[in-house]
């Protein structure tokens, strides 16, 4: 029922500047989202391809690339995974839940894709290197509830080079971008906790239709479609499956 789902106005997870929360999947479980991907997004990622190499960015303690990682396996033999998240803390314990594969198919690294463009291209274009030599991109990039963060951070500039990123790094972006109320609330936990503000808040052009804008922005200068709107997670953000189109073409310098 609509009134047992989780709402941003609601709940309070803490402050923290840049979403790097050390217990994040302990109020919003991998399972929520998972959920969403049943059925038709798997089945066009079938087993008679090459390896399917996957990005996630904003991977945290990695809870929600495991799962996906399990989920795009089922029936498929050669999945790989990548998680790169900011917080070289949050990417520790991550990697610590793989430690014992002695051939994992997951790599979890830190690294802010924003401001590392040099260490994140190299990094990127050796992984896709050593899984297969002729590989430029990979095939799903997924970037779950972390525009806002980019956006508050590094302001309208930064968010327009998140999204030129996954566009050039990846055939597929599934996106779930937050609404203008949660940069609000965010704004209002760190008010809370005493914590110095976010500096580029109030100089945001693209407030209450930054979700049109970060759809604009992939459909009219990154030559990408909206493929499947996946539905809502269960704090009621959508998740977006964007691909290119036939002819792209990529606007933005990232």
């Amino acid at each position: 029922m609509a009134k047992n789902k989780k709402n941003d106005d609601e709940f309070e997870p803490g402050a923290a500047q840049f979403g790097n929360f050390i217990n994040y999947y302990e109020f919003n479980p991998p399972k929520n989202r998972l959920a969403l991907f049943e059925g038709k997004f798997c089945e066009c990622f079938s087993s008679d391809k090459r390896k399917i190499l996957c990005l996630d960015v904003g991977c945290n303690t990695g809870e929600l690339t495991r799962g996906l990682h399990e989920m795009l396996s089922s029936g498929q033999a050669a999945v790989r995974m990548m998680g790169v998240d900011l917080d070289p803390q949050l990417v520790q314990r991550a990697n610590e839940t793989i430690a014992n594969e002695p051939e994992s198919e997951m790599q979890f690294h830190a690294l802010n894709v924003v401001t590392q463009v040099e260490e994140r291209d190299q990094l990127w274009n050796r992984y896709l290197e050593s899984q297969e030599p002729e590989r430029k991109r990979f095939d799903i990039a997924f970037c779950f509830s972390t525009t806002m963060w980019i956006h508050l951070n590094h302001g309208d500039a930064g968010l327009e080079s998140l999204l030129a990123c996954l566009a050039t790094w990846a055939d597929n972006v599934v996106i779930e971008p937050q609404p203008w109320k949660c940069y609000r609330n965010a704004a209002r936990r760190l008010r809370r906790a005493n914590r110095p503000p976010f500096p580029l808040f109030d100089s945001l052009v693209h407030r209450s239709s930054v979700h049109d804008h970060i759809d604009d922005i992939f459909r009219n200068r990154l030559g990408m479609e909206l493929h499947t709107h996946l539905g809502h997670s269960e704090w009621q953000r959508p998740v977006l499956w964007y691909r290119h189109k036939p002819t792209a073409n990529l606007a933005i310098s990232n």
